[in-house]
């Protein structure tokens, strides 16, 4: 494995973008749009918490919180 191309996004990631704005509860929202296909969602996510390091839970419904 080239340890230069595990630093940057896959090919297959390069028509997403992305919007992200704050609310008003002090949260940033993040929305990434141009998937290719639907599997590449968690693909992608994986690799973006990977790379700033943080954990995350990926929900396949939304969550219910109580």
């Amino acid at each position: 494995m080239d340890i230069k191309a595990d630093k940057y996004i896959k090919n297959k990631f390069k028509n997403i973008s992305a919007i992200s704005f704050t609310t008003y509860g002090n949260e940033l929202v993040i929305n990434f749009s141009g998937f290719e296909d639907h599997a590449d969602l968690k693909e992608f996510a994986d690799f973006v918490f990977a790379k700033i390091r943080m954990r995350y839970s990926h929900f396949t419904e939304s969550p219910t919180i109580h």
